[in-house]
């Protein structure tokens, strides 16, 4: 919702890799498929903060501290490649129903495949596993039905978009800053204070990340009960 206000400034960062893909007859769908390969890595690379988040020894000691951003900038690419193939789309006149249908899917299993990864690699409740995979999975869920009550909600007329808070590019880019943000306290701890093993910040970012998304699934349910019910119709103007 946020995000659309500044959607008019996307062209400038995706004409020229868009210009690249055409010219190469690399399709929108191609570029579907390698951006859900991306994500599936940047799940796999969340699934060993110890070898990739948070191995000082390297990060430091070797001064290869872009080893510690490899599981955040896939997840970006990942993101970044998923504008892009609707701009190729666009750009060459071949968006299709199929085209949108596979986005949207892969979409949701490149979501599944992040939020895996940092379940299994215990980062989203390091203490205890449990609570780790409760929260994980109660994320997920919640995520999965952003997405399912703006599409049928749309089957039965309602417009949805621009309809709460946390749709997909806020999400993605919240996750990238919560990923910046626990990556930089833990780099200063590990530099000035000696280390630190609570690794706290990521945990509590992503737990107000969780509320936000429960939010924009209530204000879904709300709205959708309000249009069907003839209280209200359409959706809120774009960027209201």
């Amino acid at each position: 919702m946020v995000l659309n206000n500044y959607r008019h400034l996307l062209p400038r960062f995706i004409n020229g890799p868009t210009r690249w893909c055409i010219k190469r007859k690399i399709t929108p769908n191609q570029i579907s498929i390698i951006g859900f390969v991306v994500s599936l890595l940047a799940g796999i690379t969340f699934a060993f903060p110890n070898i990739f988040l948070y191995n000082y020894s390297i990060i430091v000691g070797n001064l290869w501290w872009w080893w510690a951003c490899v599981p955040p900038w896939l997840f970006f690419l990942s993101g970044y490649i998923d504008v892009l193939d609707g701009s190729v789309a666009r750009k060459t006149g071949t968006a299709s129903k199929y085209g949108a249908f596979l986005d949207s899917t892969l979409d949701r299993i490149a979501d599944s495949a992040s939020l895996l990864g940092l379940m299994v690699g215990g980062i989203i409740w390091p203490w205890n596993v449990t609570v780790n995979y409760f929260i994980g999975f109660t994320s997920l869920s919640i995520m999965f039905l952003i997405s399912y009550t703006r599409s049928r909600a749309e089957l039965e007329g309602v417009v949805m978009k621009g309809i709460g808070f946390m749709e997909r590019a806020e999400r993605y880019f919240i996750m990238i800053f919560i990923f910046v943000i626990e990556w930089a306290v833990f780099a200063i701890e590990e530099k000035y204070f000696g280390g630190s093993q609570t690794r706290w910040v990521f945990p509590a970012l992503f737990i107000i990340y969780t509320l936000l998304c429960a939010q924009t699934l209530i204000q879904r349910f709300v709205w959708t009960y309000k249009s069907l019910n003839g209280a209200q119709t359409g959706a809120l103007p774009e960027g209201s």
